[in-house]
């Protein structure tokens, strides 16, 4: 039986799958890859543990005990259908801590009113973090559930010299440096003591408002 604290049930073995799957069992989590394409089962079972099986089953979901496992990922790409059965299927065997990719708005909608807690469109995600990167502005982009962000910068030009404290960079923008990196140095946390030089990178994270304030100055 899978260990239900950090064990993973992936289903779907396309490129997004696989992917989620193999960094998974490298950072050393429990985690099962389930396709029902016998060619994709094989092409990956000398890497990760697979198992062929159609998780729009009710039967086979029963059959390879998925409830035992604590989070599952619906990676089905390829149809709208199988990936909203599958997702409904696994929610049905008791796993709440479910995500699953959609491939459109109105397969979100659905995946989000059956009850899947985390849905990601790949494609678009990609999109919008590979906009912000080429745009200049940011040095990393991350898109939190909700209205806030995560990026990294460099040290806008009004706060060269200050520590986070006397700048008083949350209350003036709203926004919260969570750490401070300078040039071959260590990633350090953003406490209020922390001076930030003009060629350090700042973490921060808030609003996309806050932090465009924030870089204009």
């Amino acid at each position: 039986m899978a260990d239900n604290n950090r064990s993973v049930l992936v289903v779907g073995l396309g490129r997004f799958g696989s992917s989620v799957a193999s960094t998974l069992d490298e950072l050393g989590q429990d985690v099962l890859a389930v396709d029902k394409d016998p060619e994709l089962v094989n092409r990956w079972s000398s890497t990760i543990p697979t198992v062929q099986a159609d998780m729009t089953d009710a039967l086979a979901v029963e059959q390879i005990d998925a409830g035992t496992f604590g989070t599952a990922v619906v990676a089905i790409g390829d149809s709208v259908e199988a990936s909203v059965i599958a997702t409904g299927n696994l929610l049905d065997a008791g796993i709440t801590d479910l995500w699953a990719k959609s491939v459109s708005k109105e397969h979100a909608r659905i995946l989000q009113r059956i009850g899947a807690r985390h849905v990601i469109n790949a494609e678009m995600d990609a999109g919008k973090r590979v906009g912000h990167l080429v745009s200049g502005d940011y040095l990393d982009y991350i898109e939190l559930e909700g209205p806030h962000t995560v990026v990294k910068i460099h040290t806008p030009a009004q706060v060269v010299g200050y520590s986070v404290g006397d700048a008083r960079i949350h209350s003036r923008y709203g926004v919260t440096v969570v750490a401070v990196q300078s040039p071959g140095q260590e990633l350090q946390y953003g406490s209020k003591d922390i001076v930030m030089h003009r060629n350090d990178e700042l973490v921060i994270m808030g609003k996309q408002d806050q932090i465009d304030h924030f870089m204009r100055g």
